[in-house]
Parts: C-alpha cells; sequence; structure tokens
C-alpha cells in the first residue's frame, strides 16, 4: 500500500467515516499489521475505552449454540442472539470477509440488533489473519459495539492480542471442551490485566456483573515478566 492510500484511509478513520468496500479490501491487502492494529485500537478506544469485558460460563452459551450451526446459521438468528458470526480462514478470500461485514453493518443499521461481532478462525488461520480480520472488522463494523474474541478459537496468546487489534470481549464458544481453557475467572482476569485493559464481567446479555478493579500499572508491574499464554 502507497503512503498517499495509508494516509487517506488514517484520515478517514480519525475521522469517524464510514469505511467503503474498497477501503476493507485495501485494508485486507496491507502488510503493516502494526498500522492496521493502531487504527482498529483507536476505534475500540472510541467505542469502549480501556475496558475488554469477558464472561465465564460453565455450560453451552449463545455463542457456543450459534458457531455450532456454522455456516448454516441465518442472519435472522443471529440478531435473535444478538451476536454475529462469520468463520474465515478456509476457502474465504478477503474480499469475501469485507463483503460478509458489510452484509453484516447493512442488516444492522436495518435492526440495531447486534450487540457483537465473533469471528470464528478455521484451523487452517494463521494469527497473523487472525488479527488482521479483527483490525478490519472493527474498522468496518462502526454500528456493532462489541467485538468478541473466543479463545478457545484462536488460542489464549492470539485472543489476548486481539485485544489491540479491535477486540474488547472475550468469551469461548465451547466452555469446559477445551485443553487450553482458562481454570477460574482469575485466569480471565491476569489475561486482561496484564494487555493493560480493565476487566469488566458480564452475562450472556451483555449486563454488566461486576467491573473489577484497573490493573497496576505498567510501570508498577514492568519488574515483573507478563504472563505467557502458549
Amino acid at each position: 500500500m502507497d503512503a498517499g492510500l495509508k494516509r487517506e484511509l488514517e484520515a478517514k478513520v480519525y475521522a469517524g467515516e464510514r469505511l467503503t468496500r474498497e477501503d476493507g479490501i485495501a485494508l485486507h491487502e496491507s502488510d503493516d499489521l502494526a498500522w492496521l492494529g493502531r487504527l482498529a485500537h483507536h476505534r475500540r478506544t472510541e467505542l469502549n475505552g480501556d475496558r475488554v469485558s469477558f464472561t465465564v460460563n460453565d455450560h453451552p452459551n449463545v455463542l457456543g449454540e450459534l458457531t455450532a450451526a456454522l455456516p448454516n446459521v441465518n442472519l435472522d438468528e443471529m440478531i435473535a442472539a444478538g451476536v454475529a458470526t462469520m468463520l474465515y480462514g478456509h476457502i474465504d478470500e478477503p474480499g469475501d470477509r469485507v463483503d460478509e461485514v458489510l452484509r453484516l453493518r447493512a442488516r444492522q443499521d436495518e435492526t440495531g440488533g447486534f450487540r457483537t461481532f465473533a469471528p470464528v478462525r478455521h484451523e487452517s488461520a494463521m494469527p497473523a489473519e487472525s488479527l488482521k480480520t479483527f483490525a478490519v472488522a472493527r474498522l468496518l463494523l462502526d454500528n456493532v459495539p462489541h467485538l468478541t474474541a473466543l479463545w478457545d478459537s484462536h488460542g489464549l496468546s492470539v485472543a489476548q492480542l486481539a485485544l489491540n487489534f479491535g477486540a474488547d470481549d472475550l468469551a469461548s464458544a465451547a466452555p469446559g471442551d477445551k485443553d487450553e481453557a482458562p481454570d477460574a475467572k482469575d485466569d480471565l482476569l491476569d489475561l486482561i490485566g496484564d494487555a493493560g485493559y480493565q476487566p469488566v464481567e458480564r452475562d450472556d446479555s451483555f449486563e454488566i456483573v461486576h467491573e473489577h478493579d484497573k490493573p497496576i500499572s505498567y510501570a508498577e508491574r514492568r519488574s515483573e515478566p507478563q504472563r505467557v499464554w502458549a
């Protein structure tokens, strides 16, 4: 991507302008992942500040039911649940992802029914592809308040990184079924705190259950190594 197009896209993002299909494809084609992350982080901070919501469930939840039904789930079912999902990283191309996200954006303009968008990773998708998918989705979906990283779909390390690429919510599609699952709520609190955000516990309806204390500052905890979720 040339410098002129970068400046044009930056100006649109910082001015709060709605991005087009052409903008979305250009963002997907960019190899500058750090730049994409900065733009997406700016947008997520405008929407949600430094808060990261999360939910801990011991039973299959709305996200689990929807992701289990992919790719056959339809928009009406997703609107009823308030959750939009998209499977990516298999045979789809970047243009396909942009078109799907824009289809969801148009439906949100009509209904206002989506509370969050939760990309679902195909096993062949690499981490950089996942982070780019989060960033572009956050930049295009200007009318959906939340972007959820499913830690059992993406892995805990990528889910944590996604918090700097537009995501502001952590959840599981199938609680208790993964070897990598956090042992307790405290693990998710640590994961969010280590990334520098304030953890906010929610329920499946995105109602706040508890606002946890903000983590200590990086300057105060820099003598301790960040926990690595590998």
